[in-house]
C-alpha cells in the first residue's frame, strides 16, 4: 500500500507542477487575445481532469507491474 500511495503522490506532484505552467500559460493567452473567462477555466479544468485521470492510470500500471 505504502508503494501506492508514494507512486500516485509522485504523478500528482508531476501534474500539478504541469499545471501551474498551464495556468500561467492560459492565462496570458486568455487575457491578450481577450478570450471569455469560460475558456480559461474550461481548459484548466479539462487539464486538471486529464491529470488525475492519467496519474490514477499510471499509478495503477505501474503498482500492477511492481506485484
Amino acid at each position: 500500500m505504502e508503494k501506492v500511495i508514494y507512486i500516485l503522490g509522485f504523478y500528482l506532484v508531476l501534474w500539478g507542477i504541469l499545471g501551474f505552467l498551464v495556468t500561467i500559460i492560459l492565462g496570458f493567452l486568455a487575457c491578450c487575445m481577450n478570450l471569455n473567462p469560460m475558456f480559461f477555466y474550461g481548459g484548466l479544468s479539462l487539464f486538471a481532469v486529464f491529470g488525475i485521470g492519467a496519474s490514477v492510470k499510471c499509478a495503477h500500471s505501474n503498482c500492477k507491474n511492481l506485484q
